[in-house]
């Protein structure tokens, strides 16, 4: 495994140096390096989904339901980011079109089952792998899953506070992605929409309180951002994160979790900190990106140990810290 100093921390914990490199010095490293970081996340992926941890026809691995989606979401998602082929046949075998019927009636008959977090990656899943593979299967059950969303958040408001399994973010995050890539204007429409009447808040978001000391695995803060910056147009986006993300908000890796949970919030800011980086061109957002993202991959202790309580789901979170670095700028647009 690559392990790798970037100037003013280090990949080691509890290290800190200086030194001389340039920020562009370390961008050009990471991106040169970010396949091989994929492919030693995707080793205990690959285990844990081909587990028989629940009764689910399908997503039954990786010990619940929705680590077994983005086990399997983050597999497809390394396939066609990184162009290594080595897992394409399991993913289409862990995805029986047989097996994929049950679970969609299993989520028929469970209308709360996993919603919104579970249904969420789902989301993620159909994207990706329908841009992978090219086939349907997933289709069908990822319009029920997207209209499940939209029911849920047609009949109760959004919680932009909202943490972990009930993140509102999260689950509208996936949902626009979604829309935009079926081309479906009713949802995105319906997402601006969510997004102009409840996330447009104007004071800095209070990051210490809902991220640190919920000890819990989802950002808030930088996944609030990435989702306004889905929607606004770039000059007004900008403005807005100014205010919401100031410059003297300290946006620090977690060097130290307080909880099982808490492990994955590093792997979680780094999905909305490239984002930002990409949406404002500011380099605070590329330096925290860096930081949080090595800061807990520099510790395979987290992702690819303690099965029961970690590497079950922290590589699928570290997996999607690097996708998103390979994606098209979105939204408010690059730089």
């Amino acid at each position: 495994m690559i392990v790798r100093v970037f100037c003013g921390f280090a990949v080691a914990a509890s290290v800190v140096l200086s030194c001389q490199v340039t920020q562009a010095d370390e961008l050009s490293r990471f991106l040169a390096e970010r396949n091989d970081y994929a492919t030693a996340l995707s080793a205990p992926i690959a285990v844990c989904v081909e587990k028989r941890d629940t009764d689910h026809p399908v997503f039954r691995g990786c010990i619940d339901w929705h680590s077994s989606v983005h086990g399997v979401w983050a597999l497809s998602a390394y396939g066609r980011i990184t162009g290594d082929g080595r897992y394409r046949d399991l993913v289409q075998r862990l995805l029986p079109v047989d097996g994929l019927a049950k679970e969609r009636a299993y989520l028929r008959q469970h209308p709360t089952f996993e919603l919104p977090y579970g249904r969420a990656w789902f989301l993620r899943l159909a994207v990706d792998y329908k841009r992978a593979f090219g086939d349907a299967r997933l289709d069908a059950l990822a319009g029920d899953v997207a209209a499940s969303l939209v029911a849920k958040y047609t009949a109760e408001a959004p919680d932009p506070e909202s943490t972990d399994y009930d993140s509102a973010t999260w689950a509208l995050i996936n949902l626009y992605d979604y829309g935009v890539f079926t081309r479906n204007k009713r949802i995105v429409d319906f997402v601006a929409d969510k997004v102009r009447t409840h996330y447009l808040r104007r004071e800095a978001c209070p990051l210490q309180r809902v991220e640190v000391e919920t000890r819990e695995f989802m950002a808030i803060c930088t996944n609030w951002a990435w989702l306004v910056g889905k929607v606004l147009p770039r000059a007004e986006f900008k403005a807005w994160v100014a205010a919401f993300l100031p410059v003297d908000l300290a946006i620090e890796p977690i060097e130290d979790a307080a909880s099982v949970h808490q492990a994955g919030l590093n792997f979680s800011r780094s999905w909305g900190l490239w984002p930002l980086y990409r949406m404002t061109g500011e380099k605070r957002f590329l330096d925290a990106y860096l930081s949080h993202f090595h800061g807990t991959f520099a510790r395979p202790d987290i992702w690819n140990g303690d099965y029961a309580n970690l590497s079950h789901w922290v590589a699928q979170f570290g997996m999607l810290g690097l996708a998103v670095t390979f994606d098209a700028p979105e939204g408010a647009g690059p730089p």
